[in-house]
């Protein structure tokens, strides 16, 4: 029966109605026909059709799986050997490798680098130039770590440097399109969409482990340690891949929430802390935990407002919280930069004095600039196309400081 449906199909190529006349009526042999017709001749166009019509469904299905595998391997592949050197730590001790947390901050790194490169599918050029970047870096940090153990230009060098690992993330994510602002604000938003739901997951995977492992513990099985050297450090590896996999298959969002909820808190609590600093006895010009309380809440604000530019709302109310954040923030940081002068007139210069003075200028340039484009665009809200443009002075600000600042101050 097959074989005569076989033989009226390529008889009837062009007798289209014939063709759906005869598929109605043996529905399961006009398909097996049609599959081996298609495999026998890929260029018949009838068969073709009529292939992929019927097998549609299970080549959408087939393709998706095939996908899924791929991701999946590419995940558990990259989180396996950002974790190797973490292995390496817990089965041979710390002392015998001492830059083992440059070594795993720097391949951790390149993974996530990797992973964007081979998901994106871009030219081998930004995943070599990425390569290239990250083992210089890794040897130059290790120069600068047998320089001197405690050296406060050093620290500072070894943190920067993951301000300039995130660009070189960035570079593999965009690929030809380095200098595009869309494609900077998209990578924002994933690595800020990334940092809440490796949350959420990490702390599913404890909760769901300390179950499981509680389970076992009851009928005197102990696992306790192989998860504690093991499972932990290597959900760590996989968890960030995992998140930036579940962000752009379902395209869930924080933005528009963070935007929508924590701005107009956040204003509230900065402007009430703000105030009441005046009036406290422990000022950022005397007490140095002060002090660097104020530089770290001036980086978080920075990120907040450039995270909740990505918000698409249309409030006005949310948009002026967000011009209003911009405007008290500039006044922390006048206020932070004068404490920074003084305490250098004061006590002198130091790595750690310059570091924070070159990093408050380059954040209130910042907010200078969210300022400007706001009153350019006549608007409380301005596209995060336009305020992301100014994120490169950071990579900038970054190398000075990883790469001129430990000489300038002979390694101390």
């Amino acid at each position: 029966m097959k074989e005569e449906i076989k033989q009226t199909i390529i008889a009837n190529t062009e007798n289209f109605d014939e063709l759906e006349q005869l598929y109605r009526a043996n529905k399961d042999d006009f398909r097996s026909a049609i599959k081996e017709l298609h495999e026998e001749n890929a260029a018949d166009t009838t068969a073709a059709i009529w292939y992929s019509r019927l097998f549609y469904k299970e080549q959408k299905e087939k393709a998706k799986n095939a996908d899924l595998l791929k991701d999946i391997g590419i995940m558990v592949l990259l989180a396996f050997i950002a974790w190797l050197p973490i292995y390496y730590e817990n089965a041979y001790s710390y002392h015998t490798f001492p830059n083992i947390k440059l070594t795993i901050s720097a391949i951790f790194s390149f993974m996530i680098s990797l992973y964007f490169f081979l998901k994106k599918g871009f030219p081998l050029k930004a995943l070599a130039v990425s390569a290239a970047f990250h083992i210089c870096a890794f040897f130059y940090l290790w120069f600068l770590l047998d320089k001197s153990k405690e050296s406060q230009s050093i620290d500072n060098a070894f943190y920067f440097m993951f301000i300039l690992f995130w660009f070189a993330a960035y570079l593999c994510y965009s690929g030809r399109n380095f200098k595009n602002s869309t494609s900077l604000a998209g990578f924002i938003k994933i690595s800020g969409e990334l940092i809440v739901w490796y949350t959420i997951f990490f702390l599913g995977f404890l909760a769901v482990s300390f179950i499981i492992l509680s389970l076992f513990e009851a009928i005197k099985i102990d696992f306790w340690n192989i998860w504690d050297e093991n499972l932990l450090p290597y959900a760590l590896c996989i968890l960030p891949y995992a998140s930036v996999y579940f962000i752009e298959k379902t395209k869930y969002q924080f933005t528009k929430i963070l935007a929508n909820i924590f701005l107009p808190v956040f204003l509230a609590g900065l402007a009430v802390f703000a105030v009441m600093s005046l009036f406290s006895e422990t000022k950022p010009y005397s007490d140095r935990d002060t002090f660097i309380l104020f530089n770290v809440l001036l980086v978080f604000v920075i990120c907040f407002l450039t995270y909740s530019s990505l918000g698409s709302t249309e409030s006005r109310f949310i948009n002026i919280c967000s011009l209003a954040l911009a405007v008290i923030t500039v006044l922390l940081d006048l206020y932070t930069l004068s404490a920074t002068i003084y305490r250098i007139s004061s006590f002198g210069i130091s790595p750690n004095k310059l570091t924070l003075l070159v990093t408050n200028i380059t954040m209130l340039g910042n907010l200078v600039f969210i300022l400007f484009r706001c009153f350019k665009e006549k608007s409380f809200k301005v596209p995060a196309e336009k305020i992301v443009v100014y994120l490169p002075a950071y990579a900038v600000l970054a190398f000075i400081v990883v790469f001129i600042f430990p000489f300038a101050f002979k390694f101390k």
